[in-house]
C-alpha cells in the first residue's frame, strides 16, 4: 500500500514554479552494476554503466537516476587514462574491468552505494516507493542492519524563496522540532553518536537563534551560521543555500578540507533521516511527513513565535534532562495546536 506524502503549505517558489524535491538513498551491500540493472528493470529508461562505480538511468519513469559508490577515489577512475595510453583495456570481460569489479565488491560493506533522484514534484513524491522496492527485494542494507552501518537518507527541498526570513524561520522551526524528530523517528544511534554527518546544532547556535528578536539580513546570517557551523555535518545542512546568496563569504568560514565539497544550490539539505531499505514496507513518506512538520511549523508565524518563547522558558528552568524535557512539552504543545505529530 503506497503511503501518503503530505504536502507543506508553500508549493510553489517565488516565479510560481512547483517546488520539488531530491533525495539521496544510502545503503549497503548491493554492487552498482546489478543495482543499476533493477532498476533499469523496474522504472524503464536507458542505462549508462560508466563504470563498475558508477551508472546513470536516464529517461526512466522517475527521471534520471544516478548509482554510484559514495566515494570521490572510486568514482574519478582518473587512473584510468594513464593506463588506457598503456594499452590497458577496461571493457566488460577485460581483466582491468575484472579488477575494478572485485574493489567494488569489497569496498561495498563500507563504502554505501547511493541513489540519487532528480527534483521530484512535492505531489509526485509518491513515484519513490516504485523505487524502494526493487532496493529491497535485492537485499540492501538499511542503516539498522550493522552496527558499522551509518547510511542515511538525504532529502533536498527546494526554498520557496531567498529572503533571509523565510530562511531563519526554516532554521527556527528545525531547532525546536529537532528533538521531537529525533524521538518519534529513533534515528539510528550509530549515526548520531558514532559519526559526524548529522551532528546537532551546538547549544549556543540554538540559542542565538531561536529568539523572537534576532534578525539579520543575508551576511549577518552567513556570518552567524559560520561562526557555529563551518561545516557541512550538520542534521540540517544550509550551506548550499547560503553559498547560492554569497559564495565568496561562505568560502571563507568553511573549513579547509570541506570546501570543494560546498556547492551553492537553491535547497535545504536535510540529512538527519535514516535510510531503511532493509526492512520491507519501508517508505520515505514517513521521514519526508517529518520535514513537512519542519514547512508547516515555518509558515506559522504566530505559532512559531509561541513555541519559541516557550523553548526559552525550558531553557533557561534548570532540568538534568532538558532535551527530553523539550520534546514532552513540544509533543504537548503541538497536539494543544492540532498540528498532528
Amino acid at each position: 500500500m503506497t503511503k501518503q506524502y503530505r504536502l507543506p503549505p508553500r508549493l510553489t517558489g517565488e516565479t510560481g514554479e512547483p517546488r520539488k524535491a531530491g533525495f539521496e538513498f544510502e545503503f549497503g551491500n548491493l554492487p552498482i552494476t546489478h543495482t543499476a540493472r533493477a532498476l533499469h528493470q523496474a522504472l524503464g529508461g536507458k542505462l549508462e554503466i560508466l563504470s563498475p562505480f558508477e551508472a546513470v538511468l536516464l529517461e526512466s519513469s522517475m527521471g534520471r537516476l544516478k548509482i554510484e559508490r559514495d566515494a570521490d577515489l572510486l568514482k574519478s577512475v582518473r587512473y584510468r587514462r594513464w593506463l588506457e595510453s598503456l594499452g590497458v583495456e577496461f571493457s566488460p570481460g577485460s581483466f582491468a574491468h575484472d579488477i575494478e569489479t572485485n574493489i567494488d565488491n569489497a569496498s561495498r560493506i563500507l563504502i554505501p552505494c547511493e541513489v540519487v533522484t532528480e527534483p521530484i514534484p512535492f505531489d509526485q513524491l509518491d513515484k519513490l516507493d516504485a523505487l524502494i522496492k526493487p532496493l529491497t527485494g535485492l537485499g540492501a542494507e538499511g542503516t539498522q542492519h550493522s552496527l558499522i552501518y551509518a547510511f542515511g537518507l538525504h532529502i533536498n527541498p527546494s526554498i520557496p524563496d531567498h529572503s533571509p526570513l523565510t530562511l531563519i524561520r526554516y532554521i527556527q522551526a528545525f531547532l525546536l522540532l529537532y528533538t521531537w524528530i529525533i524521538d518519534s523517528s529513533g534515528i539510528d544511534l550509530t549515526r548520531r553518536f558514532l559519526t559526524k554527518y548529522i551532528d546537532p546544532f551546538p547549544q549556543a547556535y540554538a540559542e542565538l537563534m531561536l529568539d523572537n528578536d534576532y534578525r539579520a539580513g543575508a551576511d549577518k546570517l552567513i556570518d552567524d551560521y559560520l561562526r557555529h557551523n563551518p561545516t557541512r555535518n550538520r542534521a540540517l545542512d544550509m550551506l548550499p543555500i547560503l553559498c547560492e546568496l554569497d559564495r565568496e563569504r561562505v568560502m571563507r568560514g568553511v573549513e579547509e578540507d570541506e570546501r570543494k565539497l560546498v556547492k551553492g544550490r537553491p535547497a535545504f539539505h536535510y540529512r538527519l533521516p535514516d535510510c531503511k531499505v532493509n526492512q520491507a514496507g519501508w517508505s520515505a513518506a514517513g521521514a519526508w511527513n517529518r520535514w513537512v512538520h519542519v514547512e508547516t511549523l515555518a509558515a506559522n508565524e504566530a505559532l512559531l513565535a509561541e513555541l519559541i518563547e516557550e523553548w526559552r522558558r525550558c531553557n533557561a528552568s534548570f532540568s538534568v534532562t532538558p532535551r527530553t524535557s523539550w520534546s514532552l512539552r513540544l509533543t504537548t504543545l503541538l497536539a494543544e495546536k492540532f498540528l498532528e505529530s
